[in-house]
């Protein structure tokens, strides 16, 4: 290793983390194509050290934790491995709301800035599936930090309530996953990442919170009325929460509760005409 990255780790006190994860990669690596179930096994044991981490107060540990996720993301983006990206972002959803629950909510957020960069990063390779995948695991973790349940978990548990920005700084990072289309292959991947944020936003107007759903609204400011109107039959012709194939997440992404179904037309009523001014943001 490099001495100062070597020092680093001494400080930190993170030399067995790193050890056992530098195998965990390895092994990574060498089973991408052929034995993929292996990589999602080690997905979820890096989650699980990182969780544990947590637990304990080593920060430095749960940060070793996310660097090996998101080495395990870079390495199926290359090799084009969309369902291994699929399980392994699965994971790190998971991680997240580890963070969000456990009170580490600066974590939580530079893990939604990585998920947002590998969702870019995906889109310009015209990986549309992972790009998706991304947008809807970042729109969970926005409603999960917003939801109510959890403040009531966290009370139980002894812990402050958070000063409540932490689902606004995260819808904050989401609005910026959207991209110019550059190519038609891309057209997948926008349009899947404006089915999430119509989704998110029909969730903020059902539970009262508008000043959220208003903000998404304006950041669809001239975007495509055919693509919203795609994404918004596509999300109201959804009835079933449970996908029609046995995988691991087993909720239908665009599956929407009729309470938040109900409030489609709320929100695309929210939606700015193309000429008009932009609001200030109450957020």
């Amino acid at each position: 290793m490099d001495p100062e990255s070597l020092r680093e780790l001494e400080a930190d006190r993170t030399w067995l983390e790193w050890k056992a994860l530098r195998q965990y990669l390895g092994i990574y690596s060498e089973a991408q194509n052929d034995m993929p179930d292996i990589n999602y096994l080690i997905a979820i044991d890096t989650r699980y050290i990182g969780e544990a981490a947590l637990a304990v107060n080593d920060r430095a540990a749960v940060h070793v934790a996310f660097r090996y996720m998101n080495s395990y993301l870079r390495a199926a983006l290359n090799k084009n491995a969309v369902r291994t990206a699929y399980n392994v972002l699965n994971q790190y959803r998971q991680l997240v709301e580890a963070m969000i629950r456990g009170n580490a909510d600066d974590i939580a957020l530079e893990g939604v800035r990585h998920m947002i960069y590998y969702g870019r990063t995906s889109y310009d390779m015209q990986l549309s599936f992972v790009t998706e995948t991304v947008a809807y695991d970042v729109s969970a973790l926005c409603e999960y930090a917003h939801s109510p349940s959890l403040d009531l978990t966290r009370s139980r548990t002894g812990d402050l309530k958070r000063p409540g920005n932490l689902d606004a700084q995260m819808l904050d990072l989401f609005l910026e996953l959207d991209q110019p289309l550059r190519v038609k292959k891309q057209e997948s991947g926008l349009q899947g990442i404006r089915k999430a944020q119509i989704k998110l936003a029909c969730y903020y107007l059902a539970v009262g919170a508008d000043d959220r759903a208003k903000k998404i609204a304006d950041d669809m400011r001239g975007e495509d009325r055919e693509r919203l109107q795609a994404a918004r039959d596509h999300l109201t012709q959804v009835e079933s929460k449970e996908f029609w194939e046995i995988i691991d997440r087993g909720r239908n992404f665009e599956y929407m509760p009729p309470k938040q179904k109900e409030q489609m037309d709320r929100f695309f009523a929210l939606l700015p005409a193309t000429d008009e001014p932009p609001r200030p943001s109450t957020t």
